[in-house]
This record gives C-alpha cells, structure tokens and sequence, in this order.
C-alpha cells in the first residue's frame, strides 16, 4: 500500500542528478509533486503566517538517482574503446550519442549522452515495453466478422496485424467460416467496421516513398501487410481493399454478397467467423526479432485500445508513459510511430539507456529479454558480432534507416558484470556507423573487470 504523504513531504522528496535532465524537465517534475504556499502579514502590533492547509497525496516518486551516476574511474580499456568510437570516420562527422552502464561501476562511459535523436528501430523497444506493460503477455486481438439484422455482412477490424490472403490465418479461412455458418448468399452490403483504431493511415513523420516499401498504409483491418497493393486507392483506403479479397474468398466458395463494400461501425448481429491473433508477447517476439513495422505500428495503437479510448498514438503514448509512471523515470522523448520509420521520433541514447534498466525489475521483463535479438545468433543481430565476447551474449534491438543506426540492450561483461547500453548515430550515410557501435559495444563485453 502506497505512503500518503504531505505535499511539502514529496516537494522535497524530488531528487534530480545535476545535469541528467535540463532545467525544464528538473523543474516539471518538482511542479508534479504538488506545491505549497506561504505568506506572511505584519502591523505594528501583530506578526502571524497562514500556511495552506496541508493536503494529502500518495507517494511522490523518487528518482533514482543511481540510474545516472558517473563511474568514478572508468577503465582505461574502455576509455580507449570509447575514444576510438568517436573519433572513427563513421561515426565523428554524425551527430552521435552513447549511454553504458555495467552494475557496479555505474555509467562507465558516455558520448552526448542526453541528445536527442532519432531512434530508427530502437522505436520498437518503446513500443514493446509499451505492449507488455499496458496490454499484456496473454492478450489476443480478434477479427469478427458479424452478419447485422438488415443483412449487412460486417468485418470488425481486431487490430491484428497478422492477417494474411491465404492460409490458417487469412480472410480466406474467415470465409470459409462464413460458410460453414450456412450462408450462401448475403442480402446486404459488405462492410468494414475500423473504428477501434483512429483511421490515420500513416504517421505524420513518414516520408512518401516509404510507403508501401517499407511499410503498408495503417488499418485496424490489415492484410498481408497492407503491402498487397500499391495503387493510391488502396494506400488511401486499405480496409476497403482487404474487405474486396473476403468477397472474393467467398465467391470462390460459392457465396455471393449482394451489396457494396464501404465501411460502417455496427457490431450489431450474430458472429459468423471469428480469427484470434497470437498473443501478444509472441507478436512482440517477432516484432523485435524480424524488427517487423506493421506490427510496431498496429500493436502501439492497441496500447491505446487497452487503455479504454480508440487507438492513436497520441493515446498510446499517454498510456505507456502513465504505466511506466511508478518507475519515476523523466521520459521526455517524441513518440510519432510504433516502428522507428519516422523522423519525428527522438530521444536520447541516456533516456533509452535508463529505460531500459528501469524495468529490469518489471515482471514482465523476462519476456521483454527473451524477445530480443541475441548477437551472432538470432533474428537482426544473426550475422554481427561474430567471433566477439558479445556473441551469443549482448540482446539489443538494432535500428537502421537511412540517415541514421542504433542499437540498444544488454549484456554480460568477460567478469560477469551485467551492462546496458544505447548507442545512436545520425546523418547523411550514418549507417555506416553500425560496425563502430559494435565494435565498442564488443569491447564492453569483452571487459575484464
């Protein structure tokens, strides 16, 4: 059970590391606990002083302040890793920023460590942590198709962002169901219900030509992707399209819907087929392991959704960062998509660092871990950090567009110490500077002490 407290008790209790955060963020956090007021009158006969009356409040958060503090003497091995990072070709004419901390020695080094820049990738490291945190491990996302009273067959976009043409999980296994429910012939219209998500299709730091390369227009009803077509009828109204291929999933079974598809928010009706999606923490899996951005971007709006309002990102922002409040963590970075393509994402390789230390101690945590890619191993990282103490040691989500690379995570030093860590580099060709993260990063992990 949570302490209450005074309001002047959790004034003082704010505790800032100089220089971890600006002025602004310093004093947003002390204006968060609450404030107090004290005045005083005089006369020539009389002195007294009104305080406001004290008012109750829970516990105010405390920042950890060991979350920031400095190695008093960071090796000399590694000095010397962090010095030839920055000053290699790569990564010297970028603007960079670097964050690592081994247990025990504290924020051993660090580059511009609160600049912000933007993440690529590592995004979904937000979003993940966001998923689990809000949504939780178990959770399925179900598409429902329903037949409504005036004889409209309605799909009601689930926000899975799994869904195929063909297959186990397809609209053509939602149309077999609709036949084995005995329909052969549906009266009505053929209708999309996406009011569960905010109908953006497409985050307002995205460039034109990254859709459909790098990603599909956003729906809470996609299919393969949203990456089947890329005609601009489709890319403005991708539900439409995807609500085309049940009709014709269906004709090829002999059913035949009488009406036009167009889209309609009515969830009235008796289900006639329904698909689940896997649970989330496997979604999360495959998102961080193939660093897959249409689920970043459709998971990051159910966290919204699982918050109790329609999913944005603006929403969901808002609740990852209220269910990451008890951690007490001043996060202060821009959120304007759930897979890192966009270049109004920002936050600093420090800020990323001390997330992800943070929720070491969330229950949730073990999953996050496991989810990501292991160096030399698996998923993103499978073909780096061979022939280095960092193989099949460090975890990290790797980040990669064009004018920027990142990666963040863990790992275990050569003396068993565990490390945290968040690198990231921007500017024209700074990709490049991949091979100069980890190089430095392999060096960490290859520390004797």
């Amino acid at each position: 059970m949570r302490r209450r407290l005074l309001v002047v008790a959790a004034v003082a209790a704010i505790v800032v590391p100089a220089g971890a955060y600006g002025l602004a963020e310093v004093r947003s956090l002390r204006d968060a606990a609450g404030d107090t007021t004290t005045t005083s009158t005089s006369s020539s006969t009389t002195t007294s002083t009104t305080t406001a009356a004290p008012v109750e409040t829970t516990a105010p958060c405390v920042v950890d302040t060991t979350l920031f503090e400095p190695a008093r003497a960071a090796p000399a091995d590694l000095v010397a890793a962090l010095d030839a990072f920055v000053r290699d070709p790569t990564v010297a004419p970028h603007a960079a920023g670097l964050s690592i901390w081994i247990d025990g020695y504290g924020e051993v080094l660090a580059h511009r460590p609160d600049l912000a820049l933007a993440p690529a990738s590592n995004q979904k490291l937000y979003t993940a942590i966001g998923a689990l945190a809000v949504i939780g491990a178990d959770v399925r996302l179900v598409t429902e198709v329903r037949l409504s009273p005036a004889g409209d067959l309605v799909i009601v976009g689930g926000g899975d962002p799994t869904l195929t043409r063909f297959g186990p999980h397809s609209v053509a296994a939602l149309a077999e169901q609709i036949q084995d429910a005995g329909l052969t012939r549906v009266p009505g219209a053929l209708l999309v219900d996406e009011s569960r998500h905010d109908g953006m299709r497409r985050a307002s730091g995205w460039q034109e030509w990254q859709v459909p390369a790098y990603t599909g227009p956003l729906s809470a009803f996609m299919v393969d992707d949203n990456r089947w077509r890329a005609d601009p009828a489709f890319l403005a109204d991708p539900a439409l399209g995807n609500a085309e291929l049940v009709r014709q999933a269906l004709a090829a079974r002999g059913t035949t819907v009488a009406g036009p598809t167009g889209y309609a928010p009515d969830r009235s009706g008796r289900v006639v087929a329904t698909l689940s999606s896997a649970p989330i923490g496997e979604l999360v899996a495959t998102m961080l392991g193939t660093s897959a951005n249409q689920i970043a971007d459709l998971v990051l709006k159910e966290v919204a959704v699982a918050a109790g309002s329609s999913g944005s990102v603006v929403g969901a922002a808002a609740a990852a960062d209220t269910a990451l409040a008890p951690l007490c963590l001043p996060l202060v970075g821009a959120v304007d998509d759930g897979s890192g393509l966009s270049r109004a994402n920002s936050r600093s390789a420090r800020e990323w660092r001390v997330l992800l230390q943070a929720v070491r101690d969330e229950p949730w945590w073990p999953q996050l871990h496991q989810a990501l890619p292991v160096a030399a191993r698996t998923g993103t990282l499978a073909s780096r950090f061979g022939g280095t103490a960092a193989a099949a040691n460090v975890r990290a989500k790797t980040g990669t567009i064009i004018g920027g690379t990142a990666l963040a995570g863990y790992g275990t030093t050569a003396a068993g110490r565990a490390f945290v860590f968040s690198a990231m580099v921007n500017g024209p060709g700074a990709q490049a500077g991949a091979q100069a993260i980890d190089r430095l990063v392999a060096a960490v992990a290859a520390h004797p002490g």
